[in-house]
């Protein structure tokens, strides 16, 4: 898993970032022209919050049971132990990782802790860990409907010793409505016996994810051990 932080350091091409450029040049044009005609405030605040949105950080939220292994995923993609780790509901809160000069922790509102921390991968790539759709309250999910339409991309962790329970199948109906590009990531894999019971639990898991997204998405066995 260290590996994958160097995979991810650029998320943008030298292509990508051009267009990002001319996206946001255009933007920029079309709120000066909504100036001189007068437009309504609404539409003002509706331009300027998509020219906010072209200047974010591509971001990443992850999703699934407490104890499906979310925080240890998170600290094996990033290559450290920020995220606290344990068999009972460590994410009381949506943690968000960004990029730091110095480690930093904040909590910017009620259930909202902000960690920053000098890692390359953060550079480019704002993290979300939800709290598990097991032991989520109100206020939590609010806030994870919230980070959730606004992601580039949404890992959905399950474990391997028991996929898709009840309550990730529900959370991911929830997810299809806001129609997200998603990634399904069964973790804890190194309790697997061989090739033959990796091949059935990914039959089961693709056939539920299709069923409940009407397509298939990617599938990734890891150990985030």
């Amino acid at each position: 898993m260290h590996s994958a932080a160097f995979v991810l350091t650029r998320v943008l091409s030298n292509k990508h970032d051009a267009l990002l450029r001319e996206e946001r040049s255009l933007l920029m044009r079309l709120r000066t022209a909504l100036a001189r005609i007068d437009a309504s405030d609404d539409q003002q605040q509706a331009l300027d919050q998509s020219i906010a949105q072209l200047d974010e950080l591509f971001l990443l939220v992850v999703v699934g049971e407490f104890n499906a292994g979310k925080s240890a995923f998170i600290n094996a993609l990033i290559g450290q132990p920020l995220m606290k780790e344990g068999v009972t509901p460590t994410t009381a809160v949506i943690t968000v990782l960004e990029h730091g000069d110095q480690p930093e922790q904040t909590v910017r509102q009620a259930n909202l802790l902000v960690i920053k921390a000098p890692i390359d991968l953060l550079r480019e790539i704002r993290i979300v860990d939800t709290p598990g759709t097991n032991a989520i309250i109100r206020e939590h999910e609010a806030m994870t409907a919230e980070f959730i339409p606004r992601s580039d991309l949404v890992f959905f962790v399950t474990s391997a010793d028991r996929p898709f329970t009840e309550t990730e199948r529900g959370f991911m109906e929830q997810i299809r409505g806001w129609g997200k590009k998603i990634v399904v990531v069964v973790n804890k894999s190194d309790i697997l016996e061989g090739a033959a019971q990796i091949s059935e639990i990914r039959s089961f898991v693709a056939e539920n994810a299709r069923s409940l997204l009407g397509f298939e998405p990617e599938i990734f066995f890891v150990s985030a051990k």
